[in-house]
């Protein structure tokens, strides 16, 4: 599959009559920088070289900063803490707003995902918690600016039922959309009541939507998923 990235990238370049070779000179970077750039393997680029790139292409830096993003997978924690023997969990579905569901611009939805617990540890004291981290820049006159459009949640954490081995439970969070066309994703994990990850290597849930003009809902079942 073509790099969302790249191609934009040669799209560009094509739209305005220049060559890679042409864009970097212009641009003050070398072509490894920018196969890096745009190829995105896992690392991700300076501030300055992604402005100079938009620069020359005639583009806003966000708009490349939204293909970077939309890019990268999504990270696995490596915080220590053991799982206690014999507890595990299952990602059973979305209940609605599947990965990629359109929503308007400043819209607040109501985000419900399903998992069942399928170990021998009842669930007592948990909570779903909120990962994400604001990628902001320090200006020159002292503000911040926040570089990529973040889901608003209604709060940092909720509180899980207590669920007994075998059971489901169904966990909702409402959001908020960012102003501005964008995907977007808000990547939450369950933890203990003495705030311990509950499942350290786990992949956690997640939603992820596309902010555009147009908004349609579908219902959407996914399979079962190991650990949560």
């Amino acid at each position: 599959m073509p790099n969302p990235l790249d191609a934009y990238i040669r799209q560009r370049c094509r739209e305005r009559g220049f060559s890679l070779t042409a864009l970097c000179r212009e641009a003050g970077i070398s072509r490894q920088t920018l196969y890096d750039l745009a190829l995105n393997h896992g690392k991700l680029p300076t501030l300055p070289t992604v402005v100079a790139v938009a620069g020359v292409l005639g583009v806003h830096p966000m708009r490349l900063l939204q293909l970077i993003f939309d890019a990268a997978p999504v990270a696995r924690d490596h915080h220590t803490g053991a799982q206690r023997p014999g507890d595990r969990s299952a990602f059973v579905r979305d209940v609605n707003y599947a990965d990629g569901e359109l929503v308007l611009p400043g819209q607040r939805f109501v985000k419900t995902w399903e998992v069942q617990n399928v170990g021998s540890v009842p669930w007592v004291g948990r909570s779903l918690v909120c990962q994400d981290e604001t990628l902001t820049v320090l200006l020159a006159t002292g503000d911040q600016m926040e570089l990529a459009p973040n889901l608003l949640p209604d709060a940092s954490r909720v509180a899980v039922p207590e669920t007994a081995p075998g059971a489901l439970v169904q966990i909702s969070m409402g959001f908020t959309a960012p102003s501005a066309p964008a995907t977007v994703l808000s990547y939450w994990k369950l933890v203990n009541a003495d705030g311990s990850f509950s499942f350290p290597g786990a992949r956690g849930v997640w939603v992820k939507v596309r902010v555009t003009s147009l908004a349609t809902s579908a219902g959407y079942a996914a399979p079962l998923t190991p650990d949560f």
